[in-house]
């Protein structure tokens, strides 16, 4: 579910992100190369926990069948550190957990969501699952001042949703199934497709069905899947796989309040 990679070649920082993810050339167990950007522990606020956020969401992501990077597991060997020339860089790959989280570079031609991108008819259904899938892990990051989200014509890719099932830091929270729950995400901005839906004929029963098709099994793979150096995590990763279990169990009633928000 979550590939094992290898850290070889570090090319440069990100241009963009709270995290300062990493470009790196990894290798897979086959020796074939892989393109990514790594997040390392040191440089999330929450430490390797964030890490663990990223990669349930990914994985859940996956099989939703919503468009995410594919996601992998760096391991940082203590040699390929020591050779990094950026000393505050190596310092902080030291200081972090030797694996790090990584997602695959999206390829040519992919930009940042911007307000002036129009979202077309084609892709009201994959903004309606990337929108129901934010309300019900609580991921609030794909603002319009910061998109989370890359475009090339039609075709969508979502990153960085290491903010994501941070229900239990939250006083007050309620579920998602729960009326009015949702209430934050009508506000302007909170969500980069929220006035684009809200002008559409949306149908919810492709959302529906990808949400009670998950079964447990299939759930309880993503935080299995977690190395287990990502140990403070795992408390979180139990909130985590119980809210996607639970809102599975209530998507009927997850629905109903989004479709509220969306009118």
């Amino acid at each position: 579910m979550l590939e094992r990679v290898t850290a070889q070649e570090y090319v440069r920082p990100s241009r963009n992100g709270r995290t300062r993810p990493l470009l790196l050339v990894c290798t897979n167990a086959a020796g074939d190369e892989v393109e990514l950007y790594a997040k390392v522990s040191a440089r999330c606020d929450e430490g390797a926990v964030n890490l663990a956020r990223e990669a349930i969401a990914a994985c859940l992501a996956g099989d939703l069948g919503l468009p995410v990077l594919q996601p992998y597991l760096v391991e940082l060997p203590a040699v390929w550190i020591a050779s990094v020339p950026d000393a505050a860089l190596r310092a902080d790959l030291t200081a972090s957990s030797p694996v790090a989280f990584g997602s695959r570079v999206a390829g040519p031609q992919f930009g940042a969501w911007h307000g002036g991108v129009t979202l077309h008819d084609d892709m009201v259904a994959k903004a309606l699952a990337i929108f129901t899938f934010d309300a019900i892990i609580q991921n609030y990051d794909r603002r319009a001042e910061n998109p989370n989200c890359l475009e090339r014509g039609t075709q969508l890719r979502v990153i960085d949703h290491e903010l994501a099932f941070m229900h239990r830091l939250i006083l007050g929270w309620r579920p998602p199934w729960t009326p009015g729950a949702l209430e934050g995400l009508t506000v302007p901005g909170r969500h980069i497709f929220l006035a684009g839906l809200r002008k559409q004929n949306l149908d919810f029963a492709p959302v529906r069905a990808a949400w009670s098709t998950l079964s447990d099994g299939r759930i309880d793979l993503y935080a299995a899947s977690l190395p287990t150096v990502w140990a403070k995590a795992a408390s979180d990763a139990t909130d985590a796989i119980r809210l996607i279990k639970d809102a599975r169990d209530n998507i009927d009633a997850c629905l109903t309040e989004i479709q509220r928000v969306l009118t």
